[in-house]
């Protein structure tokens, strides 16, 4: 009977034996099976990585071709800045394009093309926009302005002028009414910047510590080589952050050529001039406090407002972004705010309403 269990107890501790091995080897095909994946994953990131970058460079090449100067060029600190000026009318409308706005020039044509019978129609490209040149340093509220200024005066373009800013050149529009007033007639607002934005953002001026420009753009850097080195953006809908691209007001060969100057400077990542203005330098943070503490320039004013939901994650809701412009308004002894049910480029969308809109108000001037 000993003999019996003592061979029952064998068999037991052989069968744990087998068991164990058998979940040693599923554990290790199922580790085997994991790093296989990890490294064809890798693999297929590292040719498809290569794939794009190949395929954006030989892209950028063929559309660059596409681009034809538009406008004339001026001297401005040693570097070309390019003005689009059309018409002859007794007012002077000056366009100041958005933050980021490749090719202003297109961007404002469906509305520009509109207005040109009947003012004399300004469009600045600022540095690193359209066809301006590229420059180093950067990019506040003060050192714009300045070289539009000059860049106007160049080109014989006399005051005063309707300042029209679309979105952050609002700003810049403040800054010029406020230290030049005897230069702005009046400001029409394209859905444009107010410093109250900041406060729903959670910037205090005060406390505010300045960045360094090279260790921002190092922050950038994973970012910058994704989406702009190796041409990741080109699998992005670009026609929902340009809506110019489907604008009814632009011919296919202008969309293209849109198109080529925006992948153009994008391409740049953190080297191009357009990328300098996000920088929070003193001077940058010195100029916006002043702004956002500073009076609102009391000049006749047309502010549209859109619904655009692309501010929500800046000022909570879009309740907000109404109320804040409201506010602006408040300060403005002659103006009007209308709100608009577009997106933020709704001049591409609506041009002739928004001309309308503006023959309106530019008629109370007289």
């Amino acid at each position: 009977m000993e003999e019996n269990k003592t061979t029952e107890k064998r068999n037991h501790n052989n069968g744990n034996h087998n068991k164990d091995g058998w979940g040693r080897r599923l554990s290790l095909r199922i580790v085997k099976g994991i790093l296989i994946c990890v490294a064809v994953l890798f693999a297929l990131t590292v040719i498809l990585g290569i794939g794009t970058y190949l395929y954006n460079k030989a892209s950028l090449k063929k559309e660059a071709k596409l681009i034809e100067h538009k406008g004339e060029y001026v001297e401005v600190d040693g570097h070309n800045m390019n003005l689009l000026i059309e018409g002859d009318g007794d007012k002077t409308l000056v366009f100041l394009a958005g933050a980021g706005t490749p090719s202003p020039i297109l961007d404002f044509k469906p509305l520009t093309d509109r207005l040109k019978d009947d003012y004399k129609v300004v469009i600045i490209e600022k540095f690193g926009y359209g066809y301006s040149d590229e420059i180093d340093g950067e990019r506040t509220v003060d050192i714009i302005t300045e070289q539009d200024r000059e860049a106007l005066s160049k080109a014989g373009v006399e005051a005063p002028y309707i300042l029209c800013p679309h979105s952050a050149s609002g700003f810049e529009a403040m800054y010029w009414a406020n230290h030049y007033p005897d230069e702005v007639e009046a400001i029409i607002g394209l859905d444009m910047g107010v410093p109250e934005e900041y406060d729903y953002m959670g910037a205090d001026w005060e406390d505010l510590q300045p960045e360094d420009p090279e260790e921002a753009a190092n922050e950038m850097e994973f970012y910058n080589f994704w989406i702009y080195d190796l041409g990741l953006m080109r699998y992005m809908n670009a026609k929902d952050i340009f809506p110019a691209l489907k604008s009814d007001y632009l011919t296919n060969e202008e969309k293209r050529e849109y198109s080529a100057i925006m992948y153009s400077k994008y391409s740049m990542g953190a080297d191009a001039t357009i990328n300098h203005e996000q920088w929070f330098t003193e001077n940058f943070i010195e100029q916006m406090k002043a702004l956002h503490d500073g009076p609102v320039p009391d000049v006749p004013t047309l502010m549209f407002v859109t619904n655009d939901k692309m501010f929500e994650p800046m000022v909570q809701n879009m309740d907000n972004w109404l109320l804040i412009h409201k506010n602006y308004m408040d300060n403005i002894s002659n103006g009007k705010l209308i709100e608009i049910d577009a997106s933020h480029y709704f001049y591409t969308e609506i041009p002739e309403e928004v001309k309308a809109d503006i023959d309106d108000f530019i008629g109370t001037l007289n």
